[in-house]
């Protein structure tokens, strides 16, 4: 595809540093990856993230912080959820937050079952994954106090994690978008899909479930889409895309759902060359997207825009962010085959919130000096 240049908008980074990272490397290691962030007031933003020994640590937990300065310096407050009080040993992973109309921030989450502490996450041979509880946490004092977690029941047959935070609809329903995998010992190869739970309670029941980003193309397949609603209230996301069967990577798909979350378009290539992303809703047509590159010469987060709804982005004008040219493993080599290849990466999963004055606030998790740690980086259009 054609790369689109802008000519009325650009992008300047205005500010970068650290949300957390570890405060005392002495006397303990911290892995600190999988942030979210919510804005509650003008200079007011609280951030999740995950943090244990590992990306998969059976010690995960969930942490929050926060700036009252605009995302200059955050104070850790410490967690969502005390896992001391569980029925059996859990980890928690992957947090994003969403704040509705009345205020309340939901938090939802996944929770995997870690009674015996030596079985992988995921299943080498397979590329399953163990049965995970998607789970939900409110809060109605801007992240004072937290219920305890409620419990998303899977439909029958699926086996689903979170993609991205709750979206709520022009019609007051929640939607929540899903990655689907296949269980832990059924037969391979990955065919990972995606699909959404619409609630008409406020996430108490969740049912009627909806198959989005399905590719009529053999092989190809589409994940970890965080979907947003766009200001004239139809769903956006963009999709990491890959052709299983040949193990080619493809550039990130792009998908539009209907306001109701009923009726998807079928995914479409953009220029982007990337992988997990986050992207904002500008107006006007204008969207800006921030992506994980992995391969090629220059790793890191890239910041583009786009001026036709997020079809064509901007990359001859891109920012990159973090740069993770020499830094985007974790010590050794890992093997290539999913879901192994997984083990030593560095970085990854970066975010973008559209603040209140206009400002793109992005956090993403990086490595640099054998720190595993949250980051930001705050850009303007202008």
């Amino acid at each position: 595809m054609k790369e689109r240049v802008l000519v009325n908008s650009s992008l300047e980074l205005v500010d970068t540093g650290v949300v957390y990272i570890n405060p005392n490397p002495g006397y303990r290691y911290a892995f600190a990856c999988h942030s979210h962030l919510v804005q509650l007031g003008p200079r007011e933003l609280l951030c999740t993230f995950q943090r244990g020994h590992a990306l998969y640590s059976v010690d995960s937990v969930i942490i929050l912080t926060r700036s009252r300065d605009g995302g200059k310096t955050w104070a850790t407050e410490g967690l969502v959820h005390d896992p001391v009080g569980d029925e059996r040993p859990f980890s928690y992973h992957g947090p994003v937050q969403a704040r509705t109309d009345d205020g309340t921030i939901v938090i939802n989450a996944i929770r995997w079952d870690r009674s015996d502490p030596n079985k992988p996450l995921f299943n080498e041979d397979t590329g399953g994954i163990l049965p995970a509880d998607s789970v939900l946490y409110r809060s109605t004092d801007n992240g004072t106090a937290w219920s305890a977690p409620q419990v998303i029941e899977s439909p029958e047959g699926m086996v689903i994690t979170p993609a991205s935070a709750i979206v709520v609809l022009a019609d007051g329903r929640w939607f929540l978008a899903f990655d689907r995998w296949h269980a832990y010992d059924e037969p391979g190869p990955l065919r990972p899909r995606t699909v959404g739970l619409l609630s008409s309670d406020e996430g108490q029941i969740w049912s009627d479930p909806v198959s989005f980003g399905d590719n009529s193309t053999p092989g190809v397949y589409h994940w970890h889409g965080r979907v947003i609603r766009l200001r004239d209230d139809r769903l956006y996301a963009l999709m990491w895309t890959a052709n299983l069967e040949t193990g080619e990577s493809m550039p990130l798909h792009f998908v539009v759902g209907s306001p109701d979350a009923r009726e998807w378009s079928t995914p479409e290539p953009t220029n982007i060359s990337g992988q997990t992303n986050g992207s904002v809703d500008l107006g006007d047509g204008r969207m800006a997207a921030i992506f994980t590159v992995r391969e090629g010469g220059s790793p890191g987060f890239y910041v583009t825009l786009s001026e036709d709804g997020g079809r064509t982005w901007d990359l001859e004008n891109q920012l990159h962010v973090w740069d993770a040219t020499g830094r985007d493993k974790l010590g050794i080599s890992s093997p290539h085959k999913y879901p192994r290849s997984h083990d030593t990466i560095s970085f990854g999963a970066p975010t973008a919130t559209l603040l209140d004055d206009g400002d793109i606030f992005c956090t993403f998790w990086c490595t640099e000096a054998s720190m595993t740690h949250i980051r930001y980086a705050r850009l303007r259009v202008v």
